[in-house]
């Protein structure tokens, strides 16, 4: 089992830190790439390159990323008895999601896993307007996203969900956490008191963003979640409660000692058991907890790039043309220097050798093709081509552009799986909150009534373990795949078209042939179009309902013609017949 004493945790996040670091060392360089140098000031850590390809790689990728909050589809292993509980909470989530604006967080969470790599916390909290000091006020999960700069793993990890222990560094006001120790004996009121103020502050913040501001007498804490540890032998997995965390800060000991201690009592967990944080990355690396950035592998060829550009920029400064005479004939000087543009100047016993142009500086032809040739390969490494820019010179075929397309849209497409994943794994812990603390409570709208049939429905959470023993585990949720990406008007309104025309040419067939597995089909089509609720659009009990109606109402006109002949219907001849005992 993990040392999880003051001192050993504190070694442990020096080398967790130290790790960190290393795979963070292009990380200030690539932001800095991003902003300019118009942003602020070069000497304040701004970049100016002629090859800003880390604003282009953003711009173009961002936006297919995260353009909206995400809605989540629910399903359920149990669909007898988890029925109602599914269609409850996909409706809970997304109302979740619009109410908690998780499309910011997200956002910032997306560009660093562009950059580096990217961290997302869930936590539990009092909603907004309640007492927070009331343990009894309504809760809900909450998504943060968390600076790659204060975010620690397990450096002898593997791979992410392998680590024995993962944390952040927060920072607070000490004068804040004795008023709290105030209140909560958890908290180490007289270790706080001795831990100094504003120390190691300034290496989790830009280094411009304290530049001339006061002191705010703040101390930095290292929160650490240990996933094998159970504090309490009482408070277990089964009461939702997934290892231990610890609060750990330093302060000044005797001489150059430094004294390491909890800040607070170590606290069993309460959480989902993969624990608050959430990692977002583009591409694993074997044998390694970070992942792997696009814009960090290609850091290298962009900064060639750029270093040749630079030297163009410098040549083309450089170039100068002049004209060099026989300095004996002070006419012909004075003539070249004073005559315009395309003026014919008479010149008596002219030698070809007396004017001379020449030359200096300038960009060669070499330059040129070595610069399209770096240009070229960061293109076809990143995958940024000029399809993607939306720039068609005409050169190409179109052929050529269909397959530079397609192989772009086939490694954005693993990108944005990826970003997808981890959003789903962010809201399932969000979700897990959700399911098992009955502190959760909020109205989930207007479309959740109308589905399920309520007139103000609620979700509470805990009630459905308790009522049927429900398990979240049997409950499925997934991100719709095009739900955060921006869609074009073209496309939308196109996809509309086809889906009324799709609705209503199947809804008469389903009723001429009722032997094919409509459900199945009307989904194999909304899948393809990104449509995944398209037999929803068709209300099969109402179907069946107006069939029947339409049977009784054939029926019944059939015995009115029938009174109206003057002769008994065949129902009723039928009947006389058996009555009869023909």
């Amino acid at each position: 089992m993990l040392d999880t004493t003051p001192a050993n945790l504190y070694e442990e996040i020096q080398a967790a830190e130290d790790l960190r670091d290393a795979h963070l060392e292009s990380y200030t360089d690539l932001v800095n790439q991003f902003v300019g140098s118009a942003y602020r000031d070069i000497s304040d850590g701004g970049s100016s390159v002629p090859e800003n390809h880390v604003y282009e790689y953003l711009s173009l990728t961002i936006p297919r990323l995260v353009h909206d909050n995400p809605r989540v589809r629910v399903s359920t292993r149990r669909p007898v008895t988890q029925r109602m509980t599914s269609l409850a909470m996909e409706h809970g989530l997304n109302r979740w999601a619009k109410d908690t604006n998780i499309r910011e967080p997200l956002m910032r969470a997306g560009y660093d896993m562009l950059l580096n790599y990217g961290v997302m916390m869930t936590v539990q909290e009092t909603q907004p307007g309640y007492d927070e000091s009331n343990p009894d006020s309504p809760q809900w999960p909450r998504c943060y996203r968390v600076s790659p700069k204060r975010f620690f793993v397990d450096p002898l990890a593997l791979s992410f969900d392998q680590a024995r222990f993962a944390g952040h560094v927060w920072i607070r006001d000490k004068e804040d956490l004795l008023d709290e120790a105030k209140d909560d004996d958890t908290w180490n009121k007289e270790f706080i008191e001795s831990v100094s103020d504003d120390v190691d502050v300034d290496n989790y913040r830009d280094s411009t963003s304290r530049k001339n501001a006061p002191t705010r007498k703040e101390i930095l804490g290292y929160e650490v979640w240990v996933p094998e540890v159970q504090h309490d032998d009482e408070l277990g997995p089964q009461e939702g409660f997934n290892g231990t965390i610890y609060t750990i800060s330093m302060a000044q000991g005797t001489g150059d000692e430094i004294k390491v201690d909890y800040l607070r009592d170590p606290r069993p967990y309460y959480g989902p058991p993969s624990g608050p944080y959430t990692m977002f990355g583009a591409y694993c690396v074997p044998d390694n907890s970070f992942p792997l950035s696009p814009l960090v592998a290609v850091a290298g060829q962009s900064d060639d790039l750029n270093e040749h550009v630079i030297a163009a920029q410098r040549a083309a400064a450089q170039y100068k043309r002049m004209v060099f005479v026989d300095a004996k004939n002070k006419k012909l000087a004075q003539d070249v220097a004073s005559s315009p543009d395309n003026f014919v100047v008479p010149v008596e016993n002219l030698d070809k050798d007396s004017i001379v142009p020449v030359e200096l500086g300038g960009v060669t032809t070499q330059m040129i093709g070595y610069i399209q040739m770096a240009r070229e390969r960061l293109d076809r490494n990143s995958g940024i081509q000029d399809a993607q820019r939306g720039v068609v010179t005409g050169d190409a075929t179109a052929t050529e552009v269909q397959i530079a397309e397609a192989s772009g849209s086939m490694r954005f497409a693993y990108i944005r799986r990826q970003f997808i994943d981890a959003v789903n794994s962010a809201i399932r812990k969000a979700a897990w909150f959700m399911f098992n603390d009955e502190r959760v409570a909020f109205p989930i709208g207007i479309e959740a009534a109308e589905a399920m049939e309520q007139q103000e429905p609620w979700w509470i959470g805990g009630i459905q373990t308790m009522m049927s023993g429900e398990r979240f585990e049997d409950l499925e949720m997934e991100v719709e795949a095009y739900s955060m990406e921006r869609t074009n008007e073209a496309l939308m309104q196109k996809r509309a078209m086809e889906t009324l025309q799709i609705v209503t040419q199947s809804a008469p067939m389903m009723m001429q042939m009722p032997f094919l597995d409509w459900d199945s089909l009307l989904k194999m089509v909304g899948d393809a179009m990104n449509m995944p609720e398209l037999g929803e659009l068709i209300d099969k009990q109402a179907m069946q309902q107006f069939l029947q109606a339409q049977q009784q109402a054939a029926q019944q006109q059939q015995q009115q013609q029938a009174d109206v002949a003057g002769g008994p219907s065949s129902t009723t001849a039928e009947r006389a017949k058996l009555a009869l005992g023909m």
